[in-house]
């Protein structure tokens, strides 16, 4: 088919455009409807967009007379307005069909001289009986003759805004049908009054946690899901425990009644006693009744869990786990900075941990842990931590360490520690006393006070060490014991291959009377006695060995760290 070709409706065309009963097939009526005489075949197929569809349409309708090439349509108009006009005249007292696009069988017979077999082929369109198209035999150019012709001035019928946009509105109704229902699903959740079910919620929390829980508020929330929120929670009998905000992942899990199971449930905000948290059935494996609340998981985030005041761990996120019988499969906890990681679960004297730790840094950037691994039990009033083994200070620090706040805080450990640097060592617990080498020992101690920082300034401590390869720095015992009272000594550093001392801390002062130092041909020995304030006083027997004699000196040692004053004694 030639793509350049206009196509025009034949008056049987326009009059089957205006009674749809005329050509029902789908495809020939949509093809029909678009011809105006003014697109082409190429136009037609592109604005349709299936040209193979378009092409045996306008054969079929062509064949059928609806349509013609522009200049014959315009000619079969013109002919069938001449008849129609002598038709008029000739029998102006026989009204016409208005069920055939023909005109009267006198004028067809009289003036178009249609031969039986195109009457034949006529009598197809008319609106009785089945609506087909005519038999294939019938010519374009037959001489059809519709009883009506349009007015001059008017184009030839379009398919009507309506008749074409009919799928499109459909789409259109349907869609904004569903989002006036989803507008309002979304209303009702929003302004359903969940309040009703907050006993029904408290009461299986309560279950849940082994305590009482209130709930001061409960609704819907969408983003970033949808999901029912629980906000602002108090847990226990005084509430001492709460929760800034539950968010349960399934909205409708818990509106009805008991039991309830719940997929996941997120917890923010909140800050619990280490009390109510060794009470919770789950950390006490009581599943002998019939669990009222089920969850599968509970994540924490942003929570604190307090072990005395001021004490705990803060800032925590978490995860526990829960088998189908509502007993804890795991439950860990873990530091802002993923630098602690804590692993609970039941045990009989407690809740068992198993401590982890990356770069963890308790007391400050100058005492941190590189790596730590301990096992742990928490009961309601203690912490007991065992089997510490960590990287500390560049050294090995092995040892057991316990927490108290029974009635008010208290503490005491033991510790193993190996090859421990000195300038590190001195830099976090004393910053006046310059100190090199490697410390070994043991240390043992304790306190007792009503907060946290208070607990390590009243601390009590016995360490008994032995620095190796060393040097103090701010006095030189052996240029004060070669002058031998002759003039002071300031500052300097003393350099020794080893060093002994069982060293008393108490909160007021340090304190040795057993330092014993080795350095080549000169060694000493004496005690001291060192301030909080820095201030230094004591006194030293050197002795300077040569091959032929030995000078045994007494040293004094005084003033403010980090600098001191050494003179020997005649």
């Amino acid at each position: 088919m030639d793509a350049n070709l206009i196509y025009a409706k034949t008056p049987i065309g326009d009059e089957a455009v205006r009674q749809s009963t005329r050509v029902v097939q789908r495809n020939l009526r949509m093809v029909l409807v678009q011809v105006d005489g003014k697109m082409s075949v190429e136009e037609l197929s592109n604005k349709i967009g299936n040209p193979r569809l378009v092409h045996a349409a306008l054969r079929e309708l062509e064949e059928g007379g609806y349509i013609a090439p522009a200049l014959v349509a315009a000619s079969v108009w013109e002919e069938t307005r001449k008849a129609a006009q002598a038709a008029g005249e000739s029998d102006a007292t026989e009204p016409l069909s208005q069920f055939s696009v023909f005109g009267p069988r006198s004028a067809m017979g009289a003036d178009s001289g249609m031969s039986a077999s195109a009457a034949s082929a006529a009598s197809n369109f008319s609106s009785f009986g089945k609506p087909i198209l005519p038999t294939r035999n019938v010519k374009p150019d037959s001489a059809f003759k519709p009883s009506v012709a349009p007015p001059p001035d008017r184009p030839a019928p379009e398919f009507s805004t309506v008749e074409r946009a009919s799928p499109i509105l459909t789409l259109r109704r349907i869609a904004l049908g569903m989002g006036a229902a989803l507008l309002l699903a979304a209303g009702t959740l929003v302004l359903y009054p969940y309040d009703r079910f907050k006993p029904a919620i408290e009461a299986a929390a309560s279950d849940f946690v082994g305590a009482p829980v209130r709930i001061e508020r409960v609704d819907m929330a969408f983003y970033p899901v949808p999901h029912l929120r629980l906000s602002s929670l108090r847990i226990g009998q005084a509430g001492e425990g709460s929760v800034a905000e539950v968010r349960v992942g399934s909205p409708l899990a818990l509106l009805g009644s008991a039991p309830f199971t719940v997929g996941r449930i997120h917890v923010s905000g909140a800050r619990l006693p280490s009390r109510q948290l060794v009470a919770m059935p789950f950390f006490r494996n009581e599943t002998a009744k019939p669990a009222v609340l089920t969850v599968g998981k509970v994540l924490i985030e942003h929570s604190e869990i307090m072990l005395a005041e001021g004490v705990g761990l803060q800032d925590a996120f978490g995860e526990l786990s829960f088998l189908p019988g509502a007993q804890l499969e795991k439950a860990s906890i873990e530091s802002a900075d993923r630098s602690l990681l804590i692993e609970a679960q039941p045990s009989p004297l407690g809740v068992a941990l198993n401590i982890e730790g990356r770069a963890w840094q308790p007391l400050g950037p100058t005492a941190s842990f590189a790596s730590l691994q301990a096992k742990g039990v928490l009961q309601p009033e203690k912490l007991l931590i065992q089997n510490i083994d960590t990287t500390f200070l560049g050294g090995i620090l092995r040892g057991n360490w316990l927490l108290d706040w029974s009635s008010g805080l208290a503490m005491a450990g033991d510790a193993s520690l190996s090859r421990i640097d000195a300038r590190k060592l001195a830099a976090a617990f004393a910053p006046r006393l310059k100190l090199e080498g490697e410390v070994s020992g043991t240390l043992r101690m304790r306190s007792g006070s009503r907060d946290w920082a208070g607990l390590w300034r009243d601390v009590e401590a016995v360490l008994d060490t032995e620095v190796t390869r060393g040097a103090l720095h701010g006095v030189d015992l052996g240029e004060a014991a070669r002058r031998n009272g002759v003039s002071e000594v300031r500052a300097g550093t003393t350099k020794f291959d080893r060093l002994r001392a069982t060293v008393n801390v108490t909160p007021s002062q340090v304190v040795s009377k057993d330092l014993r130092m080795e350095a080549g041909m000169v060694t000493a020995s004496g005690q001291f006695v060192a301030g909080r304030d820095g201030q230094v006083d004591g006194s030293m027997a050197v002795t300077l060995q040569t091959s032929v004699s030995s000078v045994r000196v007494p040293v004094h040692i005084y003033g403010t760290l980090p600098d001191l004053t050494a003179i020997g004694r005649k």
